[in-house]
């Protein structure tokens, strides 16, 4: 008897189902084994990721000598962020995830990232020569966006810095940077757009060229249209011309072997677009995430910013401000710094919304993480 009202009762349950053709014909109202496997795997990996990483990083940490913050993200959720050892190796202050590190040229992404807001602006026309814009500048035909991609051709600026700079003591800036051109108009590698050169001048340039647009000094247009919006608390654009109080500074170290010591300052910390800018873990993740909100550029910009300047075949390429690497039939944007101690890795990975943020304090040969390393072992997890 029991029996049978139980198959009575799913008979009944099954007839009111099928007689409700509106819940067949929205989907939404059953889950497909796919989706649902789908989403399981995706809950599992990411949980098995977040307790694989810490342990990970330790081994770095112990093993290979890793000195700095790191910060994994996938998806808008956080997998892993931790920091490990000193902000000074000698007073052995304890890192934390605000910790200020000078980014090196991971700067170039922020710099650029200031050109794209003036062309958000109309203030800007990336496929207008630069001497439209910047008064006496000695090469025609040469475009911002030449500059933006590393295609304009030009020297380095600490070539001809080291034949015209003569106060050796003293620190040197942008504004000195942009007289030497004008002055001695150094001859460039090749016609501006016929190929690709990654070219650190090519930042300084488009820092005066932010302040010339914006009639504003390059570390207050950054702080107001870059750090301030997102909420960017420990970001700052550092040159040796203004010296600004850095809160939470970390202090670059070289190193050989097990023997390390404070990164000498250089003539040229007063130069700044190339690198200069000292910012947190934290603070990287924060512009990642406007990226995909398009709470600081439009999504058709980004799109440009991430898109390949140079021939479609070459391997890695050059966006607006951003490296490119093949990956299938995208590329994965990213960014690597490396200046007086400390090395820096940001990478994004737009398909799988994936972001790999590293910042290091110690510079010794051999002993430096391998930043595409640390990512083929998140992407080998994908096949667990």
């Amino acid at each position: 008897m029991l029996r049978t009202s139980a198959v009575l009762i799913v008979l009944i349950f099954i007839s009111l189902f099928f007689s409700d053709s509106s819940y067949l014909a929205d989907s939404s109202h059953y889950l497909h084994p796919d989706s649902v496997w789908s989403d399981w795997k995706s809950e599992s990996l990411f949980r098995l990721k977040k307790q694989k990483l810490p342990g990970k990083f330790f081994y770095y940490q112990h093993e290979k000598h890793f000195n700095g913050v790191v910060l994994v993200a996938e998806k808008g959720k956080v997998l892993h962020q931790g920091a490990y050892g000193y902000a000074n190796l000698r007073s052995q202050d304890t890192l934390s995830m605000n910790s200020a590190f000078q980014l090196a040229s991971v700067s170039k992404v922020f710099t650029a990232t200031a050109v794209l807001l003036l062309y958000q602006d109309g203030k800007i026309d990336l496929d207008e020569e630069v001497r439209t814009y910047l008064k006496g500048f000695p090469y025609k035909k040469m475009t911002v966006r030449h500059l933006l991609s590393h295609r304009s051709g030009m020297c380095r600026y600490m070539a001809v810095a080291a034949k015209r700079w003569k106060k050796w003591k003293e620190p040197m800036y942008n504004s000195n940077v942009v007289y030497q051109y004008k002055r001695y108009k150094p001859i460039t590698f090749f016609k501006p757009g016929r190929r690709f050169n990654y070219n650190n001048t090519n930042y300084v340039f488009l820092a005066s060229l932010v302040e010339e647009i914006s009639g504003k000094k390059f570390a207050d247009f950054m702080e107001e249209r870059i750090f301030e919006p997102l909420e960017m608390e420990n970001a700052l654009i550092y040159s040796r011309k203004d010296d600004p109080e850095i809160p939470n500074e970390v202090t670059g170290h070289k190193g050989w072997g097990r023997r390390h010591w404070k990164a000498a300052n250089d003539y040229i910390d007063g130069v700044v677009g190339d690198k200069g800018m000292y910012a947190s873990a934290l603070d990287l993740y924060k512009f990642d995430q406007a990226l995909y909100s398009g709470k600081l550029l439009k999504p058709e910009i980004v799109e440009e910013a991430l898109s390949p300047e140079s021939e479609l075949w070459r391997r890695n390429n050059y966006g607006l401000g951003w490296r490119l690497k093949k990956q299938d039939n995208s590329y994965l944007s990213y960014h690597f710094g490396w200046w007086r101690g400390f090395r820096t890795c940001f990478i994004r990975d737009v398909d799988k919304e994936r972001t790999v943020i590293i910042l290091s304090n110690t510079d010794v040969p051999g002993r430096n993480l391998k930043f595409w390393d640390i990512y083929s072992y998140l992407s080998d997890q994908e096949s667990w």
